[in-house]
């Protein structure tokens, strides 16, 4: 039988992006924020250097915080869901 993981860890750790979904055990997920966090904060720097950025006015980097703060988020409700229903794979 799999180990029960707690959502308070799963949420914790998911402050570095991905970790939380690779302790989950869902690694596709946990790479996909790790890669999509990655990109946004670094493609998004190097645009509010640019005159796309100057032209918006808005920090591009908000878009990686924001996928960030929404990996947190997921990391615990999967957890949830995972403890809830022992055949949950969201």
């Amino acid at each position: 039988m799999p180990r029960r993981k707690s959502p308070a860890v799963a949420a914790a750790l998911a402050i570095i992006p991905g970790c939380g979904h690779f302790y989950l055990g869902h690694n596709k997920k946990g790479l996909a924020y790790l890669l999509g966090i990655g990109g946004l904060q670094f493609f998004g720097l190097d645009l509010d250097l640019s005159v796309i950025g100057l032209a918006l006015g808005v920090p591009m980097e908000l878009g990686g915080g924001t996928l960030w703060l929404y990996s947190i988020v997921d990391a615990y409700r999967t957890a949830r869901n995972m403890e809830a229903n022992p055949g949950f794979s969201g």
